[in-house]
């Protein structure tokens, strides 16, 4: 009775000094509780996709949610499918959110997901692996988990694994037990399905998808096994599950409160993300990206080998020239040398009973090997059909060395070997964690303007559905929004549209995970492309208008202002030249109120008149066009704000390189420069290109008509040519066409994904002078 009782206080006593150390661990991580999570950029998405739960969930009778509206891309609506959907995490802040407002829950959940990572862990590998090694292993896959330390607050959502960890857990233990003939317990059955339902609740397009991966694996390994002992072996597997059906129903009535409350619990979380997962993933896979522009990252598996040492680690030294890879974030790829270490002796202690880990090690190969375009591994899995970054595989390294190294054993050493390895592992476990935590040591919550709450509060009250934020910006991960012109100061306002989880209206533009190009259509259909005039082609870097409307935009601006249901403007001076912010005082009013916001700088809401309110019109509103004609002042396609001029231009990459020595590349089989003129006059088209594969074709047509055929062209030469042409009162269009392009036929570039056929070295259209002959 004694040992039991001591047993039972050595195990409390575990609960809580994990429960301390995880307590520890989220103050060291997240540093302040006292305030919402707020930051720039993908830190704004977290709270607000449980905003939007909150707002647009139904239960009819199952959960549904609102996904088709104009609360963002205001007035135009789109499909918000693409939010970073982690159901679990937004249920939860929207239960918070009801209950008390705005708080900081997503903190709270973060540490609440620690707890159970360590805690769920600890339980799961005692009665296997002994209070040392489940103790052991509970702090390996929680707290030297780099990648997830490295993610938050950015990228919250791969920080937050508790439920997948646990499910890689729960499926080796079975795994382990079937493959050793040992008895597998009806309490693990029961609690491996629920962390299947649980496991849904986490962030769909990665995390879900990882856990998803070690049943799915698991499972298909656990029947090949029970198909070779039943053929081979002539072992009848019927035999052993009666077996195992009779231990559970005793199992069952034993304690039959408990698996009551585990099923109960498995068709309440099943109800609650079935149908909000199921509607999800249609809603997603309507939208078809086959020929979608999409960025990606690949991390190169040689990284796995990387350490984290004070002065050589991931952070600090530039790996990307040695493997040549393009990873998403620095630490990609890299679990550090002490997992690894102990990954391995583990595994080759039990190398005789290998067969316990095949499920885990194929798992590492298929994310060490994958590339999302040239080997696609993982897309074997439907879940993982929009998987783009490579080095988000990271996040499961950790569980899978770390239930590689509960099977190290040392006693087969001398004593004498045995402490110097103890030792050696011990140094290089504080040398990487000591690296790895230093990583976070600069980091530091922001904190609001005094101002804000007061901002958004008088915001939220006025009348008026929308708000107006000028300027704003459209962006998706892949690339779609950004690439169009619709978001050219990302790095300052690509989080603005998360401030109505404050302020409440809706908004113009929105940032999702990836979005498709039919989403943006009416907007770019309405023009306002054209409406910027960004100081930078880089979407990190620009800063500013480089200039304020001119009169056809004002009116156009004005007339949407007008007949839109907006409460006002808010208005980011910081984004606006002075004189810009001026004016736009003396057409609306001045401001009533100001703060500051993270990134985007000062923000002034002036407050729509009520002679602009009387003349809402929402059917006209959003018909509203905006099509500009050439100004040749602003003809010169190797300047970043051209796209001001031209009604479309589509086929042409950036600016890239600096005047004068600039250039952009022509992407895929056409360029296309559509443009629109008031009268007809004589133009000049000026061009000057570099084709860099051999035998290139290049086919010029104004309006149907060919002026240049360019034909057999060598490699690297130059192409310089002004033509003369007549174009058409109203829309008229350039095209350029190319017989190959980068990857189609001719591959000149393989590390770059882009279609590029030629290189514009001078793209331009000049009035034609009387005198002037072309060339």
């Amino acid at each position: 009775m004694n040992k039991i009782a001591n047993k039972h206080k050595i195990i409390i006593f575990a609960y809580i000094l994990l429960t301390v150390l995880s307590i520890l661990y989220s103050l060291v991580i997240v540093k302040d509780f006292s305030r919402p999570l707020i930051g720039i950029l993908d830190d704004e998405q977290w709270e607000y996709a449980g905003f939007y739960l909150f707002k647009n969930i139904s239960f009819t009778p199952f959960p549904h949610l609102n996904l088709v509206n104009n609360q963002v891309f205001y007035p135009y609506g789109t499909n918000s499918v693409f939010l970073a959907w982690g159901i679990e995490r937004d249920i939860f802040y929207a239960i918070m959110y009801f209950l008390f407002g705005i708080g900081s829950w997503i903190k709270i959940y973060f540490l609440l997901s620690v707890l159970f990572t360590v805690i769920g862990s600890f339980r799961l590998l005692l009665w296997d692996y002994g209070f040392v090694r489940a103790c052991g292993a509970s702090l390996i896959v929680s707290f030297f988990n780099a990648y997830a330390i490295y993610k938050y607050p950015d990228h919250l959502s791969y920080s937050i694994i508790h439920w997948t960890i646990l499910s890689f857990i729960a499926d080796f233990l079975i795994v382990k037990r079937i493959v050793l003939k040992q008895n597998i317990s009806l309490k693990l059955v029961l609690l491996r399905a629920l962390l299947l339902f649980l496991s849904l609740g986490q962030e769909l397009g990665y995390i879900a998808g990882f856990a998803l991966m070690s049943f799915s694996i698991s499972m298909l390994y656990i029947s090949l096994i029970f198909l070779y002992r039943q053929f081979k072996l002539k072992q009848n597997p019927i035999v052993l599950f009666q077996s195992w059906l009779e231990s559970w129903r005793t199992e069952f009535f034993s304690e039959k409160r408990i698996y009551l409350f585990l099923l109960g619990f498995c068709v309440l979380i099943a109800y609650a993300y079935l149908p909000l997962v199921f509607q999800i993933a249609k809603e997603a896979k309507s939208f078809d990206f086959t020929g979608v522009h999409t960025v990606t990252w690949w991390t190169h598996p040689l990284r796995l080998f990387i350490p984290f040492f004070p002065f050589f680690n991931p952070v600090a030294f530039e790996f990307k020239k040695v493997f040549g890879d393009e990873p998403e974030a620095l630490i990609d790829g890299s679990s550090g040398f002490f997992l690894l270490i102990i990954g391995i002796l583990g595994l080759l202690h039990k190398r005789k009973k290998i067969k316990i880990f095949i499920p885990l090690i194929i798992i590492l190969f298929l994310c060490l090997s994958y590339h999302p375009i040239n080997l696609p591994t993982l897309k074997i899995f439907p879940w993982f059909a929009f998987n783009r970054i490579t080095g988000r595989s990271t996040v499961i390294y950790p569980v899978i060395l770390g239930i590689f190294a509960l099977h190290i054993n040392l006693n087969c050493l001398q004593t004498s070997r045995k402490q110097l390895i103890t030792a050696i592992l011990v140094l290089l476990a504080c040398t990487e964690l000591y690296t790895i935590y230093s990583f976070k040591l600069n980091y530091q919550p922001y904190s609001l303007d005094k101002n804000f709450f007061k901002y958004m509060n008088y915001v939220k009250k006025q009348p008026g559905e929308a708000v107006l934020d000028w300027p704003f910006c459209i962006a998706g991960g892949n690339g779609v929004g950004s690439l169009q012109g619709l978001c050219p100061f990302y790095g300052k306002n690509g989080s603005i549209f998360a401030l109505r989880r404050f302020h409440e209206k809706k908004v113009m533009g929105q940032y999702f995970g990836r979005l498709h190009p039919s989403q943006i259509e009416p907007y770019l259909q309405a023009g306002w492309d054209h409406l910027f005039s960004p100081n930078h082609p880089n979407i990190m870097e620009a800063t500013q208008q480089t200039q304020c409307f001119r009169a056809d935009e004002w009116s156009f601006f004005t007339d949407f202002y007008k007949y839109n249901d907006f409460a006002g403007i808010n208005l980011y001076a910081d984004l606006l030249p002075e004189s810009c912010v001026k004016e736009f005082y003396t057409r609306f009013g001045n401001p009533t109120n100001e703060t500051t916001v993270l990134g985007a700088g000062t923000v002034k809401f002036i407050p729509k008149s009520a002679d602009l309110r009387s003349q809402v019109d929402l059917a006209l509103g959003t018909k509203i066009k905006f099509e500009p004609f050439l100004d040749f002042s602003d003809a010169n396609l190797l300047n970043i704000n051209t796209i001001k001029s031209f009604t479309s231009v589509t086929g042409l990459s950036y600016v890239e390189g600096t005047k004068p020595s600039s250039w952009r590349w022509a992407l895929g089989s056409e360029t296309n420069i559509v443009f629109k003129l008031k009268h007809s006059q004589p133009l000049i088209l000026s061009f000057r290109f570099d084709s860099p594969i051999e035998d290139q074709n290049v086919l010029l047509e104004v309006n149907g008509v060919t002026l240049g055929n360019f034909n057999n062209l060598s490699k690297d030469v130059t192409i310089d040519h002004k033509l003369k042409f007549k174009p058409l009162k109203g829309v008229n269009r350039i095209v350029f066409k190319y017989k190959y392009w980068n990857h189609n036929q001719a591959t000149f570039a393989p590390k770059d994904s882009r279609e590029m056929s030629v290189a514009f070295r001078r793209l331009m259209i000049e009035p034609a002078k009387e005198t002037s002959e072309p060339e």
